[in-house]
């Protein structure tokens, strides 16, 4: 129950629920049937804990429903608590504690009475003396019962604000009993605390708890959501002051208020981060986050003390070991891939980029085989961005490959991600080769270069003319843009490659060429131009060739989530066709979708407390109901990321999306035997050259373009890439200098 000290003064409205009407899972909006001193009334809002039987005084305005008539709107509620036994047994029984129904809640009552409920609050050891209650149901009929009450009194103080039932439930599993205490210190918190919280709600709560348009607090807190969406949207180290200073004076003065601030009050709220706080980095006229700016400097540092001396190594050996190489692998080398050998034996770091089919993983394999003979014994680590894309340099290389994450040892103390390995506990290894380096962001390159001692080896593999990384940065084009790392450029396609369209199509995609076509092949186009017909088609396509290549195996690509041709309506309609309903399939609503047992989805955030990270998918394998299961204390439902098992809650739900379809960017580092992508008018200002390159190969045995000429056309055309803000090639130039 809500402390007097919090109670609202607003309209209120008591009385018994009767019925829930109409309830939504996923947002908590409810419609409920309550009996009061008016009769019978209809109360809304978003009031998530509500259930049948129980008392409640409802906060609110009376409104009148255009079909409903009037109305009750509550924006927070307070649970009466029952003084008799009869009462508390319904109150104990009424779905409040998972796993306690009426026979348990009356064995409660009769052997505590009308101390039932204080000795729940304060005695919870003293449950087990009641028949069939051991420690583990006590501790859990404890725990619901104060959490409940801690969220409705979350609720009632963040009742003026439209907080949905689903964030002060969020806000309540981050911050438990401290929550409205660290929203009145700092209600900007949220911004970096909760998952999906943006900068205008926590300024309406903000506003309302009395801090100033012009508070020095909410500019800083602003300039640092500007810089931190900029890193996270754009994927910036860094933006300009000019461009810093006017982003935050748009957001700040959105409303259109009187008095708007000025650009002087922003700077010297960014005086203030930088001099009192130390939250943000001034270099060069150019504003960064400390963390971003520590990052890119060290890769820079990291990759100066790699480059170091040369490693020697006898020319008539190396020779010699390339020649035992080709026999061992039943091929000979190219010209440019001996020389890419070559380079990664003697040079401390090398970069190898290349398209599709012009040997990356060949020189791989044959530097590994040259290294074994030149050093017996020497320790080879392989290890790429992702699950997927190691998985696949395993299969092509016959060693062992991890993801980046799992090589570094990481692991979760205290709540804060650490690594097992870094500057003062380095790999031990000599050879470190990295695949699909394109897409490793510019913190996790800091970490990874720093665990590589120095006399070792560092091989990067990429293709740079791909998207670059989700996280920040631009690594890899910046350390080639460097002139300072030794690079191999691959151009050349080798006949096997060149027999397939996916990897000609790729090249000639890549230079701005137009596509080449032929029946029977790996790569066909689809034209179509209305947008309804190719999202028909796409489903009726993907349905085709799942029977053939399997639903893990197949992916439809698009480049946005918006429209009727984009991943989010892709996703509803496929997961019908590919998924439907059926007695045997769970399902749990959220938002105005739901997930299914069956499901493919994929995680949209780093999640280093579960181990999972932006962009990892999986499927979904159960959805556990609280009243159904004591063990779990939330609606959770389960997903297999490539044999581990992850729970997730209702309140982190909106980690996952449906992944039957996922935007290009999203599919980076991954390769599945059958891409579908989407080309449609729709995603105009998105079509470019070098995402349909990274789509086209994302695809290894079959892929699919579907959608309008003009689109095609535009995205061939359109090589204008979108630049990040980084400082990293001139750091790298200016340490070698």
């Amino acid at each position: 129950m809500a402390n007097a000290a919090d109670a609202p003064s607003e309209i209120t409205v008591e009385g018994e629920v009767r019925s829930i009407i109409f309830r939504d899972t996923g947002s908590g909006f409810t419609v409920a049937a309550v009996e009061c001193e008016q009769g019978e009334v209809r109360v809304t809002g978003y009031l998530a804990t509500l259930r049948p039987g129980a008392n409640y005084i409802f906060y609110g305005e009376w409104v009148s429903h255009p079909k409903y008539g009037r109305q009750f709107s509550a924006g927070a509620l307070e649970e009466v608590v029952p003084t008799e036994e009869e009462g508390i047994v319904g109150y104990l029984a009424s779905g409040l504690i998972p796993g306690v129904g009426e026979k348990l809640a009356c064995r409660l009552v009769d052997h505590f009475g009308l101390d039932t409920l204080r000795v729940i609050s304060e005695e919870p050891a003293r449950l087990t003396e009641v028949p069939g209650i051991g420690k583990k149901l006590a501790r859990k009929i404890t725990r619901s019962i104060n959490e409940n009450k801690e969220v409705e009194r979350l609720m009632v103080f963040l009742r003026h604000h439209r907080v949905s039932t689903s964030l002060a439930l969020k806000i309540h599993r981050q911050y438990g009993r401290e929550a409205i205490s660290r929203l009145k210190d700092n209600p900007y918190c949220l911004t970096e605390d909760i998952f999906g919280v943006g900068f205008l709600t926590a300024d309406r709560l903000a506003q309302k708890l009395g801090l100033g348009r012009h508070a020095r607090e909410r500019l800083m807190a602003a300039a640092l959501y500007v810089l931190g969406q900029a890193a996270g949207r754009g994927g910036h180290c860094f933006l300009p002051a000019e461009e810093l200073i006017q982003q935050t004076l748009k957001l700040v003065n959105a409303s259109d208020e009187e008095e708007p601030v000025q650009a002087e009050e922003v700077e010297a709220a960014l005086g203030e981060l930088v001099q009192r706080w130390g939250e943000a980095i001034k270099e060069d006229e150019k504003w960064w986050l400390p963390y971003l700016y520590r990052a890119e400097v060290g890769v820079a540092k990291e990759l100066a003390r790699l480059s170091g001396d040369e490693r020697p190594v006898m020319a008539g050996k190396l020779t010699e070991a390339v020649k035992k190489a080709e026999a061992a692998l039943g091929i000979k080398f190219a010209p440019s891939q001996e020389q890419a050998i070559r380079q990664a034996v003697q040079q401390g770091i090398t970069v190898i980029t290349g398209g599709p089919g012009t040997g990356k993983s060949t020189i791989v394999s044959g530097l590994i085989q040259v290294l074994s003979e030149l050093e017996p014994g020497v320790r080879i680590s392989l290890a790429a961005p992702t699950g997927r894309a190691a998985q696949r340099l395993t299969d092509l290389t016959d060693c062992e490959a991890s993801t980046i994450h799992r090589l570094l040892g990481y692991t979760l103390a205290e709540g804060e991600p650490t690594f097992t390995y870094n500057r003062k506990n380095q790999l031990r290894t000599d050879l470190l080769v990295v695949d699909e380096f394109s897409m490793v962001d510019v913190v996790l390159a800091y970490q990874m270069l720093q665990a590589v001692p120095t006399a070792g080896r560092v091989v990067l593999v990429g293709d740079k003319d791909q998207l670059p990384s989700v996280g920040p940065g631009s690594v890899l084009r910046d350390i080639i843009a460097s002139g300072q790392v030794p690079t191999v450029r691959l151009t050349q396609i080798f006949r096997q490659a060149e027999e397939s369209l996916i990897t000609v199509n790729a090249h000639r995609i890549n230079h701005g060429q137009r596509l080449k076509l032929q029946n029977p092949s790996d790569f066909y186009y689809i034209r179509l131009e209305d947008p309804e017909a190719i999202t028909q088609t796409v489903v009726d396509l993907a349905a085709k060739l799942t029977g053939t290549f399997g639903l893990e195996n197949i992916q439809i690509l698009a480049p946005m989530h918006k429209y009727v041709t984009g991943v989010q309506n892709l996703n509803r309609v496929l997961q019908e066709r590919l998924n439907p309903p059926a007695s045997n399939k769970r399902e749990y609503p959220i938002r105005d979708s739901c997930f299914r047992v069956g499901d493919k989805v994929m995680a949209v955030r780093n999640n280093y407390e579960k181990g999972i990270f932006n962009g990892n998918q999986g499927r979904v394998v159960d959805i556990i109901l609280t009243q159904e299961d004591e063990d779990v204390d939330e609606d959770t439902i389960l997903v297999d990321f490539d044999g581990m098992l992850v729970p997730y809650t209702r309140s982190e739900l909106d980690e996952l999306l449906l992944a039957y379809a996922a935007t290009v960017h999203k599919a980076q580092g991954s390769e599945f035997s059958c891409c579908i992508v989407v080309l449609s008018t729709q995603h105009w200002y998105m079509l470019q050259r070098n995402l349909l390159y990274t789509a086209v190969t994302r695809g290894k045995e079959h892929v699919v373009l579907v959608g309008s000429g003009r689109a095609l056309a535009r995205s061939i055309a359109n090589n204008t890439v979108r630049e990040r803000n980084t400082a990293l090639a001139s750091r790298i130039a200016d340490l070698a200098t």
